[in-house]
């Protein structure tokens, strides 16, 4: 089940499909590129859309209807997105669609839309995504029983997915003396809740985004042994333990321990007492079974 597009230019428009495939591998980053698809991930955030580059059509009824604009040429690129999918997704993909639409001139044939056109349009930015999102919405709930999908909140979905999208450029910006941890989904096995957990090391300055809980990796020295400890707490516990050496940070719901804090808490950091395991209390979230919308049902 997914959403697909097709590109077209005007008329007499010189723009070839060699120049397409040009601009695709020019601007498409973290690319599995074959002969004649363009498959796009971003591993940190996970998420993916394609561009294919398809073969001319020799069926009559699909010629019918792909080829009969009077003033649009098929460039005979088209887009793939799936459905049933968190709303991120979207925001990923479409962000690329507008400008690709935009710089090469393209008009767009969209057969998911509500309003059938005679001709492709020329999309305004954002309304694509807008109508996939809601299609997606819809689909979600509809299918969510069937596919057995994990429902989180579009709101906290959207700040897990732009901290995840923007923890490269934080760490470039802080240097090599801070760490920024992913931020990572998990289901707890207890109640099939969707939790997020990042981690802290060796009470090393860190950057916290605003996680359920935390997996604290300790390493000391005790009768001349190296005692090496993995463990999570929730964030009440982190808050309770670690606040009060906290600073505020300049992303959404982020805190952050600047490394004078962060030696002083050294043995707090240390005696803290893990509250659970990690293989105990959760399992990693499929991604492609996450959504933001519950059965309507």
């Amino acid at each position: 089940m997914s959403y697909d597009l097709y590109f077209y230019k005007r008329k007499g428009h010189k723009l070839t499909e060699k120049e397409i495939s040009e601009y695709l591998d020019t601007n498409l980053t973290s690319v599995n590129k074959s002969d004649k698809q363009w498959f796009v991930e971003n591993e940190v955030t996970e998420t993916y859309f394609s561009i294919d580059q398809n073969e001319q059509e020799t069926d009559e009824e699909t010629v019918e209807l792909f080829e009969k604009f009077n003033e649009f040429d098929n460039t005979h690129f088209s887009f793939n997105l799936n459905f049933l999918r968190p709303d991120f997704f979207g925001q990923f993909a479409f962000s690329f669609v507008d400008k690709f639409v935009q710089e090469l001139d393209l008009f767009v044939l969209n057969p998911q839309s509500s309003t059938e056109a005679d001709n492709p349009l020329k999309p305004q930015i954002g309304e694509l995504y807008e109508n996939w999102s809601a299609l997606n919405a819809k689909h979600c709930s509809h299918f969510f029983k069937e596919h057995n999908l994990d429902y989180y909140p579009l709101e906290k979905s959207n700040d897990f997915y732009q901290y995840n999208l923007n923890r490269e450029q934080i760490q470039n910006e802080l240097g090599e003396n801070y760490y920024v941890p992913k931020l990572y989904l998990f289901k707890k096995k207890s109640d099939g809740c969707i939790i997020t957990i990042s981690t802290w090391t060796q009470h090393i300055p860190n950057v916290f985004p605003p996680a359920d809980y935390f997996l604290l990796t300790k390493k000391y020295k005790k009768l001349f042994r190296t005692i090496e400890e993995v463990g999570l707490i929730s964030s009440q516990t982190f808050c309770d333990r670690f606040g009060g050496f906290l600073d505020d940070f300049d992303f959404k719901n982020c805190k952050i321990i600047h490394p004078d804090k962060a030696e002083k808490v050294k043995d707090i950091f240390n005696s803290t007492k893990n509250e659970h395991k990690l293989d105990e209390l959760a399992e990693r979230v499929q991604i492609e079974k996450l959504v933001n919308e519950q059965s309507n049902e």
